[in-house]
């Protein structure tokens, strides 16, 4: 059997497809799907539950396809994967202006002072923190100064505010911080802060829901899950079957979501779905879990079988 180690034309690609057992029904829309999609991200990033693993059928672990596979159920996977990536990274998105946007208030509110964020006394005094801590002021410093330049500035916004107002306040200059860098900022800045600004979560939920406590070390938590999945979102990675190389401690998340203990911690797609609810307006998580719902009830449409429930099990959806 032939391994693509060279170039191959898309009837090739095809062709090898077929050896390994893959059905090919309509060769000219395959043909088209590959000239648009690139056979390497197509099928390397999405032929994994269809492959078959079992040493009754497959006694050389030889590349082959379960039988029955068809080339649009990998197909259908990748699209499943690409608009659950938009739909993820549309949430996150939200959760991390809504970030911004308390970390903002909170400091400014208790340090009214002007640039009151580039001094060291108004963080955390844990000396553990203070290496970050001094990132996290630089960077600060460095966006203010941007303001300087009167050619190829990187954020015309802060310049025209500096002209404007002779000053830039950490509210406009939270925007321009990556979701990397807010989050190390709320990582340095004093306990108290760090508490209060978790039960604004809390508060909000609670609103909407039901009464819930949420500690700075959860939204920590929920943060570092979040984290990846924003990344990997806006980078077109393949995502259902991402999780973290190392799994997160929720603390009582899991009891308060009523979920099963350990069923977030590994931080699959799962968790993260389940996780937006405690840090979404209930009405976008209501959005949210319905545009989810209909991609998986679609993709169990194209997809049906074992490929499927592989598909669930590593995206974490066991109960599927």
């Amino acid at each position: 059997m032939r391994i693509v180690k060279f170039f191959a034309d898309h009837d090739e690609q095809i062709q090898i497809l077929r050896e390994r057992g893959l059905i090919v029904k309509d060769v000219t829309q395959a043909k088209r799907i590959l000239s648009r999609e690139n056979y390497y991200a197509l099928i390397d990033g999405y032929k994994e539950p269809f492959m078959e693993h079992d040493e009754r059928l497959n006694p050389y672990g030889q590349e082959r396809y379960r039988e029955g596979t068809e080339f649009s159920h990998i197909y259908a996977l990748y699209r499943f994967d690409r608009e659950l990536r938009i739909l993820m990274l549309n949430e996150l998105l939200k959760f991390e202006k809504n970030m911004k946007s308390k970390i903002a208030y909170r400091f400014s509110e208790k340090f009214q002072g002007k640039d009151s964020f580039l001094e060291p006394g108004n963080y955390s005094e844990n000396s553990e923190h203070h290496h970050e801590r001094d990132r996290v002021i630089s960077t600060l410093a460095n966006l203010i100064k941007s303001h300087k330049k009167r050619d190829r500035v990187r954020y015309p916004a802060i310049r025209d505010f500096f002209d404007k107002h002779r000053n830039v306040p950490l509210w406009v200059l939270v925007n321009f911080l990556s979701l990397g860098q807010i989050i190390n900022f709320y990582q340095v800045i004093e306990e108290e802060l760090r508490e209060r600004i978790a039960q604004n979560f809390a508060e909000e939920f609670s609103e909407e829901y039901t009464n819930l406590q949420l500690s700075a070390y959860e939204l920590d938590a929920i943060l570092e899950v979040a984290f990846p999945y924003r990344n990997k979102s806006a980078h077109e990675e393949v995502i259902y079957r991402f999780r973290l190389p190392h799994p997160v401690e929720l603390g009582n998340l899991e009891s308060r979501l009523d979920m099963e203990a350990g069923s977030l911690k590994q931080g699959t797609v799962f968790s993260v779905s389940a996780l937006l609810k405690l840090v979404l307006a209930k009405e976008e998580y209501e959005v949210f879990s319905s545009e989810l719902e209909r991609l998986l009830n679609e993709l169990k449409a194209e997809v049906q079988g074992q490929a499927f429930g592989f598909i669930m099990k590593d995206a974490g959806f066991y109960s599927l």
